[in-house]
């Protein structure tokens, strides 16, 4: 079976109910589990924001990949990804499909749609290269974001606990949200919201119409 990457659209329809998770790290059931609440809350477009795989246990790599494109899942690369790219790309012991490979190979590593951008840990893709999957999101880096996109909202992955981190004045301020818990967003912009660990339970859902953002855990 051939895999391909999810086109990314063009922009995001605000009538849309908008599934996000991260860091499912090559759990199977817990990334079919989370499929499954998605549709069943109406979500009619979903997002994975990276380590979708675990390079440390690549033989369920086949099993992920194929989930995402059966359900038309956009992905982003997450340093897991990429690894098992790494390790496994031309070896003819692979035990990947090739098309796994390719498909892992070929996400984008950001997504920037309308006033919206999407990247595994940090959006600087073209300054850091490889290393914005894995950087770290200290006060440097949440002042460049909020320097560089003064009306954005990031989603990113990477950390495994959800929390929205905003700026203040000259102050950054961190939240943590709790399943359950509703944010309007738009009193809020710029800011960067970390989803949460899928393996851990966690993942969002986004009305963008309504400028609202739920957490919920499912685990």
């Amino acid at each position: 079976m051939s895999h391909k990457v999810q086109m990314t659209p063009v922009k995001i329809n605000p009538n849309h109910r908008i599934g996000i998770m991260a860091d499912s790290h090559g759990r199977v059931q817990t990334l079919s589990s989370a499929l499954t609440f998605f549709r069943e809350y109406g979500c009619e477009v979903i997002y994975h924001l990276g380590d979708i795989c675990d390079s440390a246990h690549p033989e369920t790599a086949d099993h992920c990949v194929s989930l995402l494109n059966q359900n038309n899942i956009f992905g982003i690369k997450g340093n897991n990804d990429h690894q098992v790219v790494v390790n496994h790309e031309g070896r003819q012991n692979a035990h990947l499909a090739s098309t796994t490979i390719e498909y892992l190979k070929n996400l984008p590593m950001v997504i920037e749609l309308g006033n919206t951008v999407m990247a595994h840990s940090l959006p600087f893709v073209k300054e850091r290269g490889l290393s914005s999957m894995v950087g770290v999101l200290g006060h440097s880096e949440a002042t460049l974001f909020f320097r560089t996109y003064p009306h954005k909202v990031l989603f990113r992955g990477h950390s495994h606990h959800p929390e929205i981190l905003r700026q203040e004045k000259h102050t950054l301020v961190t939240h943590k949200i709790l399943p359950g818990e509703t944010i309007q967003v738009a009193d809020l912009k710029p800011c960067i919201i970390t989803c949460g660990a899928l393996d851990q339970g966690f993942l969002m859902i986004w009305e963008p119409g309504r400028q609202t953002l739920c957490c919920h855990s499912f685990m």
